[in-house]
Formats: C-alpha cells, structure tokens, sequence
C-alpha cells in the first residue's frame, strides 16, 4: 500500500492508457465531477476571497466523538487544527443515513422468490445498499478523534470521563425502550415474566438500534492499549493491523470456523475504530483508483444481496454485514472523501447550510437514540391517528421510494427539535446525549 502525504491542492488524475477499461471510466466519471467540487476542494479561498471556518462545537462536548486538545508529542503528519470542521458535517451526515436506512429496514426481510422482482423490497435493497457506511461512520469518526496520540490522559482518566459521557443517556434510553416494549403489559396490568425481561435487559439489546452502545464503550476500554500501540506505530504497522483485522473479521462473517479464525474473531468493530485514525492521519497514493472501486460497491450490494436471497428463497443479508468487504471499502472512501473537503470553503459557499449544520451537530448522538422510537410510533398512528410509515404517508399509500424519504425527513427534523427542545431542561443533557 503505497502513501505519500495528504495534499489539498486536490486529486491525482487517474493514470492515462489504463488497460481496465471499466476502472477506467469510473476514474474519468469522477474527475468530471471533482471539476465541479473544485470550488469546494481548493485550499483554504474560493472566488478570491478568504475562508470562513465552520463554528464548531466546543471542545469537551457531550457528543458521541467530541473533540480534546491534544498535548504532547505531534502526530505523524503534523498536528491537525483543534477545531475540525468535518468533524460536525460527518456526525450529521451519519446521522441523518441512519434515519434513512431504519425507515425501510422491514421491507427487506419480506423478500419472497414467487416476486424477487417486487419494486417495495428493492427499494428497502437500494437504500441499504447505498447508506451500509452510516454506523461505520461514527466509530471511524470515534476512532480518528480518541486514538489521536497528543490526548495524554491516564486510563483512568480516559474511561472514566467517557463512562460519564455514554452510561446515563444509555441506561435513560434502555429504560425508555424497555417501557415502550412493555406498553401493553403496564396498559392492561399483565403481570412480566421477569426471567425474560432481564435476558433481554442483560444478555440481548434492549431496542435493536442499542446494541452501538455496549461495542462504543467495548472500543473504550480498548483505547489506552491502541494509544500505546498508535504513539510508537509505523504507518506500515498500522497498515498490517488494518488488513490482517478485516481479514479475520471477514472470513469470520463468510467461514466461520476457519482454521484460527474461529479463535481470533473477537477483534470485531476494532478494525474501524482505528480506520478511523489511519485515514484521518494519511492518504492513499492512487485514491482515485479507490474511489472509483468504492463507487462500485452499492450496485455489487445490491445485486449481490438480491441473488443470494433469490438463491435462499428468503432475505440474506451477508453483504450487508459491516466487516463485509463491499462495506468496509464503500464506508473507507466515504470517509476519506469527506476528510479531505475543504469545509471552510463550503461554509463560505453556503453559510445558510453551514450554519444548520454547527447547530444539528451537537445533537447528533440523541438522534440515534430517539429516531427508532419516533419511528414506530408514527408507524403504528399513536398520534392523533395518523399513520405515516415508507408505505403511509397520512394514511394515504404511497410508494417507498418516496414514502421512506419523506418519512425519514420528517422523523429527522422532530429527532433534532425534539432533542434539542429536551437539552433545555436543566440537568436533561447528560442524559438525553
């Protein structure tokens, strides 16, 4: 894997007389549309004037990933600036993909091979196939900012600040979910069979979005020993870790019980964490070629997915498991194209944009914890009534191609209001986000 150094003057052109003609034209595509990202792209000025940067988030906030001032040694490719405006942008980007995707989650698993060809499953097929980065996003966002080596803190220090951080909005939002699952017991007085109740409390996620909770804190408790690893690390170093962890957490997914991989499969969501800080810190040096194999991988997952269902007879969902190579490549691109935007100038460009953004960014975290109960709620017409679900749209029918994103529009503008409206309680914050 060759590297060299991040530039923002922008991107290499891909390589004349490329044999791979496919490839090829990808790369071509891409440079069309980076012509017109120019403006966006070019370092630090756009139209003769000086960038204004994004006013991000104070320092130690109570995001998901917030951001420290590192002290000590610099880092490899010299110390990035405190304040990193796509740091915002990605959280909201994540956050609102996350919406999306959850609107149309069901659809998928209705998948019957008398009608693969049925327009509602594939466009539940299409939205996941395009939107698979968005959790990935947040513990690579996660990885880029805590495992940076100027954050000198003890372990001690460390975890117990982020215990503080992620514990009381995660036990609020079990509590809340466990209530809400619960509703029809407490409504007609049913008794609880408690033996189920705390297998689902203890062993099982409380709602099915909440299992992020217990992995995030799983890659704290990691973080002093990766620190460690990170500070005396060779680009190189990082670089074997990367592949050989994606390797075994791939064929973990695809052939479980392969010679030592069935012994070393707990390094799990690890392999992202410090994706995170490898793409935050370096470059590849033909990304272009990386992008262009990226812009592949929607389709390759949604035809993929289709066939190994057809050939089931039932939903398969192997490539949308998250150590799935198509996703890990999609995710990585992704990622690193939004790295390396030149967000102050687009903060110039379109101030109006910006500004919703520094003001959405801090409540990115109670999104994603609030989101999925917005969305049943309104799916099975609590209000007032009113159904609105990818299929309903106040309680007329609607196609889900449509349907699914107007209702995540709509379950993202309350997530946002309705946490932002709860931050203002006195004493709420810490345990909302």
């Amino acid at each position: 894997m060759h590297d060299r150094k991040k530039s923002v003057s922008g991107y290499p052109v891909p390589v004349k007389g490329a044999t791979f003609a496919p490839i090829d034209c990808c790369c071509r595509a891409y440079s069309v549309v980076n012509r017109y990202l120019l403006l966006i792209n070019s370092p630090g000025t756009i139209v003769g004037k000086p960038a204004i940067p994004l006013q991000t988030q104070p320092v130690d906030s109570s995001e998901l990933s917030n951001l420290s001032s590192p002290s000590g040694p610099a880092d490899p490719v010299g110390t990035p600036s405190l304040k990193r405006p796509e740091v915002s942008y990605i959280r909201v980007i994540a956050a609102l993909a996350v919406v999306q995707i959850h609107t149309v989650g069901e659809v998928l698993y209705a998948f019957t091979s008398d009608d693969p060809y049925n327009s509602h499953w594939w466009t539940g097929n299409f939205y996941y196939s395009l939107l698979r980065w968005a959790t990935p996003f947040f513990i690579m966002l996660s990885g880029s900012i805590m495992l940076h080596p100027g954050r000198v803190e003890t372990p001690g220090f460390f975890l117990r600040k982020r215990m503080k951080r992620v514990l009381p909005p995660f036990f609020l939002w079990s509590l809340v979910y466990l209530l809400y699952q619960y509703r029809g017991h407490i409504y007609d007085g049913r008794p609880v069979y408690w033996p189920e109740f705390w297998d689902k409390v203890l062993y099982q996620d409380v709602y099915y979005h909440l299992w992020f909770i217990p992995m995030i804190i799983g890659m704290y408790l990691l973080t002093p020993t990766f620190r460690i690893f990170i500070r005396h690390a060779r680009r190189t170093d990082i670089e074997y870790f990367l592949i050989f962890s994606f390797t075994v957490t791939g064929l973990q997914h695809f052939i479980p019980n392969f010679f030592i991989v069935k012994y070393i499969g707990w390094m799990g969501y690890i392999g992202y964490y410090v994706l995170g800080y490898y793409l935050s810190q370096y470059t590849l040096r033909r990304k272009n070629y990386f992008y262009a194999l990226a812009l592949a991988m929607p389709l390759l997952t949604a035809w993929g997915t289709w066939v190994m269902s057809w050939e089931h007879h039932e939903y398969t969902n192997t490539l949308y498991v998250y150590f799935s190579p198509n996703v890990v490549i999609m995710s990585a691109a992704l990622f690193m194209f939004l790295r390396e935007v030149n967000w102050s100038a687009f903060a110039l460009r379109f101030p109006r944009i910006s500004k919703l953004v520094g003001r959405m960014a801090p409540y990115s975290f109670g999104v994603y914890f609030v989101h999925v109960l917005l969305l049943d709620v309104l799916k099975n017409g609590y209000i007032g009534g009113i159904y609105l679900s990818y299929k309903m749209f106040f309680n007329q029918a609607i196609h889900p191609i449509i349907g699914s994103f107007i209702q995540a529009c709509i379950v993202a503008a309350l997530s946002f209001s309705l946490i932002a409206l709860l931050s203002k309680i006195p004493g709420m914050r810490r345990w909302l986000m």
